[in-house]
């Protein structure tokens, strides 16, 4: 039974689907899955990013062929067989679809009904695809932002993906790196009051920040959305991690995977972000030493974060500041008997930083890290085989950041800066949102917000824990690893003094 307008929920279905060079099969599998996520009666399903057609190249006329022609299945002679097939299918099911796949616009001519053609040449997309119950194509959008895809091009015009539904739902889709950027993660959300988010991805998962499952929760609790993420699974690149998740009810149900795996995940969703009266699956659960398999990256910035190292039963109470961001630290822990175990830092980070030496981003962090020895260059990485026990048991861990109070970019209407709470245990999985406490609390010197971030599972096994932040203005300027020798030390951080003395009787004033 299809939902309705009047439901206060609707059915989500995703995919996480292991990568394939066939791309026959790759259909065969889509229809399959489709097939099955009908049964359980989604409205919507989304597959991974690049997971159908690769090496193939698929045009998509939107405002062409199909403003006169908009269901492939009727017209199968005038597009390419994987339109044609998932229109089918999707009339068959009665359900919406969502896609990935390299869209081919070829300009060489000069003029493409309908398309922009800045020059005579042949252009690649990473393009999402919408198709309706009728089988219609209805929206198509155009990753924004590219990682390190030489054979891409950006779209052409930073045009957002919003379609809406028969069952009273209206989505934004955005694309795999899109997530971390103003346009669109942010704008589609301030700007437009989308709510709903779907997000096909092929993620590379980085430690200790930017595993896919721990950012895609992240930010649907930061921005207080419903977040359909369907990942590509190839684990000896990284890739995998999949998941529905409703505001800061977190995850509906999600899984990153050690083992090469297809999965088909289905939940209610409520149309409220956050409110979801009923039963809810949540995280999957791997064995955790299936998790060695996967393959992570390590964030290149952290050796020119401000750290401080951490010993194991002593009550800590100190900040830590780097540029225009302060950090104070509220913990104590414990480590076990065990011959292999984790030692922790404490980093402070405000800067500019690259994903894997490709993009040159702004961000800023608060946070508790785990490493495999006392260097800074040991974090952010795991032993090579999971123990027990390697993980300290923390009874308090409080975070507290006093950061610039973000300004709203007027052209974009969208502020520029976003703040996530981000974190990850051994199973590489975050934290499920009962789990700690995180909000805004106050605004100081008209210049300041203090975000505070409590530990309340004194169970879980850290690999990190902490805010993490996207400074939207500083992207593009030089990397900080390009200029290591301006690196802040405790001794010589930025924030002027008369500052740093006033946020410290104020966040200890939210200490006591």
């Amino acid at each position: 039974m299809k939902s309705t307008p009047d439901d206060r929920n609707y059915v989500g279905a995703v995919v996480e689907y292991m990568v394939n060079a066939n791309s026959t099969v790759n259909l065969q599998n889509y229809i399959h899955l489709l097939q099955d996520a009908a049964l359980q009666n989604a409205d919507i399903i989304v597959f991974p990013e690049l997971a159908l057609t690769s090496p193939s190249q698929v045009e998509i006329p939107l405002n062409g062929l199909l403003k006169d022609y908009p269901i492939p299945a009727l017209q199968p002679e005038l597009y390419d067989e994987f339109l044609v097939a998932i229109s089918s299918a999707a009339i068959e099911n009665d359900i919406y679809v969502v896609i990935n796949l390299e869209e081919l616009l070829n300009c060489t001519s000069g003029y493409v009904t309908g398309e922009s053609c800045p020059e005579q040449k042949v252009y690649i997309f990473s393009t999402n695809v919408v198709f309706d119950r009728s089988g219609a194509v209805i929206d198509r959008y155009r990753k924004i932002n590219l990682f390190g895809e030489l054979t891409r091009t950006p779209a052409l015009s930073p045009e957002l993906g919003i379609f809406e539904t028969d069952f009273g739902v209206t989505f934004g889709h955005l694309t795999s790196l899109d997530l971390l950027f103003q346009v669109p993660a942010i704008q589609m959300v301030q700007k437009h009051n989308i709510t709903n988010i779907i997000f096909p991805v092929r993620w590379a998962s980085e430690m200790p920040f930017l595993t896919a499952v721990s950012i895609q929760q992240a930010y649907a609790v930061a921005m207080n959305v419903n977040l359909l993420a369907a990942g590509a699974n190839d684990v000896g690149m990284g890739k995998t991690g999949s998941g529905i998740y409703s505001g800061r009810t977190g995850s509906l149900v999600s899984v990153m995977t050690g083992i090469p795996t297809t999965r088909l995940l289905v939940s209610r969703v409520p149309k409220t972000p956050g409110r979801a009266f009923f039963s809810v699956q949540g995280p999957i659960y791997n064995n955790v030493s299936d998790q060695d398999n996967l393959q992570l990256t390590t964030d290149l910035s952290l050796p020119l974060h401000t750290t401080r190292l951490l010993e194991p039963k002593i009550e800590y109470q100190f900040m830590l500041s780097d540029t225009d961001i302060l950090c104070s630290f509220y913990l104590k822990f414990n480590d076990s008997n065990a011959e292999q175990k984790y030692r922790y830092r404490a980093t402070a980070f405000s800067g500019v930083r690259t994903y894997n030496q490709i993009e040159a981003v702004g961000s800023r962090l608060c946070a508790v890290i785990a490493c495999t020895d006392d260097t800074i260059e040991s974090c952010g990485k795991r032993f090579p085989q999971y123990s027990p026990n390697s993980t300290a048991v923390f009874e308090i861990l409080e975070i507290t950041a006093a950061v610039p109070i973000p300004e709203t970019d007027e052209d974009l209407s969208a502020k520029n800066a976003v703040y996530f709470p981000v974190t990850l245990d051994t199973s590489i999985m975050p934290l499920k949102p009962a789990d700690y406490l995180f909000e805004e609390v106050r605004q100081i010197l008209d210049s300041y917000t203090v975000y505070l971030f409590v530990l309340r599972n004194l169970k879980a096994e850290l690999y990190s824990f902490g805010l993490w932040g996207r400074e939207f203005s500083t992207d593009g300027e030089t990397t900080d690893n390009d200029s290591p020798e301006e690196t802040p030390t405790p001794d010589s951080a930025c924030i002027p003094r008369l500052h740093i003395m006033f946020l410290f009787f104020a966040i200890l004033a939210l200490a006591l």
